[in-house]
């Protein structure tokens, strides 16, 4: 940029940006995408369990027969007296109750206080699915990257595209009045991009910031004696930068200067988040995983909002270890583990800042797996795991929810042969989208109502009936 034109120093100190202000607390609220990466089994972590039309019996059929039981040693079914019975208190649910993974007990405390709702046979969807059409979902179905990328971004027809459902969300707020910033903790995420011109996300390491210039107090010999008058003073290259980026004349090369405005704003907005992170503490112990780790930094920065002078935050966490094509039984209960120990922590310290009734966390995974098992890695069903597949299940937690309740359709076949909804091996198609979900958590964000096809353009393609609303979904 500096060679299309001459840099004109304007011989003053570039103008810092104006404050935001601070946010007002007690409207604060946040969202957080926690993604299962690799496509989780989600059939065994909310199986069925008291239903209609005897579906457990035809889970625990396809699954490769009854748990525990030498005469069916592949079989992936997780027993039925192992799993914590949730009432699904929805009549309109093919189910009475259904399982939950036994190491799941927290996220089973957090439902029967009515702060989880769980969404059956839900998915990524451009539009209702038959065994007819499926195919026709602008999407490589059962594709790792596909699905995980289309999942974060919701817009299969690419109505805005390049940009993620968290930061299509963010950008409505912004243009309805209200400070919101966005943060991945775990490496760039589609899920919080915007438009062209909207503020970038922030990624963040689950290990804290770094202050800008370690070596604040090393001498410049990179320089040399004979490119600094001889001056071998101590600099501190924070400074250094912003003189090299100092204000310009209005006549100044415009890219140079529109470099050193960015570069000047990125500085600031680094040092800012630095010195609040540094003054955070936080009164749980979180598990030293990865995913307890970045849990901890989520409610960090949830406590330096009033100095960022915000009003919504929309943040990104993860776990991997999902693409269960062996050993899904003790993979998963592993996952679950972390998963639990993780969110019991962030529960307790949101709850200890006065903030869990703000808070969402919403899980999704690109897709769920075959309820029918694969033959495992030495072919006799030992270690035997689940495939690629599609439709699954979902937990959304917050102390805000209308919670309590499983929502969405339990299948009611499990084969190919006989399911309207199964393609081979127990391969599920979604009954319910993803949007269903972010169709009423947008408005409790904030998200107008006349900017929700904008935010969610795929949901004009589904019948409202599939689509939850903020009072079906939050407390008043």
């Amino acid at each position: 940029y500096h060679t299309l034109g001459t840099v004109k120093k304007s011989g003053k100190p570039r103008a810092e940006a104006a404050s935001t202000g601070s946010s007002n607390s007690t409207d604060y609220k946040a969202t957080i995408l926690l993604f299962f990466d690799g496509g989780a089994d989600t059939w065994n972590m909310l199986p069925p369990h008291t239903c209609d039309h005897q579906i457990w019996e035809k889970y625990e059929a396809i699954r490769g027969g009854p748990a525990n039981n030498s005469s069916y040693p592949g079989s992936i079914a997780l027993a039925k007296d192992s799993l914590w019975e949730l009432p699904t208190n929805n009549s309109d649910h093919n189910c009475q109750s259904v399982g939950l993974h036994q190491n799941l007990h927290t996220i089973k405390d957090l439902y029967h206080a009515g702060d989880a709702i769980f969404i059956t046979n839900t998915g990524l969807m451009s539009q209702n699915v038959s065994k007819a059409d499926y195919r026709n979902q602008n999407v490589q179905l059962f594709a790792h990257n596909a699905m995980q990328l289309e999942s974060m971004r919701l817009d299969l027809g690419q109505e805005a595209f390049g940009t993620g459902v968290l930061g299509r969300m963010r950008e409505s707020l912004t243009a309805n009045g209200y400070s919101a910033d966005a943060y991945s903790i775990t490496g760039n995420q589609i899920s919080l991009i915007g438009k062209p011109g909207s503020p970038a996300p922030i990624v963040l390491s689950s290990g804290g910031m770094k202050k800008f210039d370690p070596r604040a107090d090393d001498v410049l010999g990179w320089w040399g004696p004979e490119h600094n008058n001889g001056d071998m003073t101590p600099r501190n290259m924070a400074d250094f930068v912003r003189t090299l980026n100092n204000a310009s004349s209005i006549d100044s090369n415009m890219m140079a200067e529109t470099w050193s405005i960015k570069v000047s704003e990125a500085i600031a907005q680094h040092e800012l988040l630095y010195d609040a992170l540094a003054s955070t503490t936080t009164a749980t112990t979180f598990p030293a995983t990865g995913l307890g780790e970045q849990f901890r930094m989520v409610t960090q920065m949830m406590q330096t909002r009033q100095e960022r002078g915000v009003e919504r935050d929309f943040f990104h966490v993860s776990i991997g270890g999902w693409d269960t094509h062996s050993w899904v039984l003790d993979n998963v209960a592993n996952n679950f583990n972390a998963v639990d120990d993780a969110i019991a922590a962030f529960v307790t310290e949101v709850k200890s800042l006065g903030l869990w009734n703000h808070t969402i966390v919403a899980q999704f995974s690109e897709f769920a797996r075959t309820l029918d098992p694969n033959t495992g890695p030495r072919g006799d069903g030992t270690g035997a795991g689940s495939d690629h597949a599609w439709g699954g299940h979902q937990f959304i937690l917050g102390g805000g929810l209308k919670g309590g309740k499983v929502l969405g359709q339990y299948p009611d076949e499990f084969k190919e042969d006989v399911g309207e909804l199964a393609l081979s091996r127990g391969r599920m198609l979604p009954t319910t989208p993803w949007d269903s979900f972010w169709n009423g958590a947008a408005p409790w964000m904030g998200v107008p109502e006349s900017d929700l096809d904008n935010t969610l353009p795929m949901r004009v393609n589904f019948d409202s009936s599939v689509l939850f609303t903020k009072d079906q979904l939050f407390n008043p």
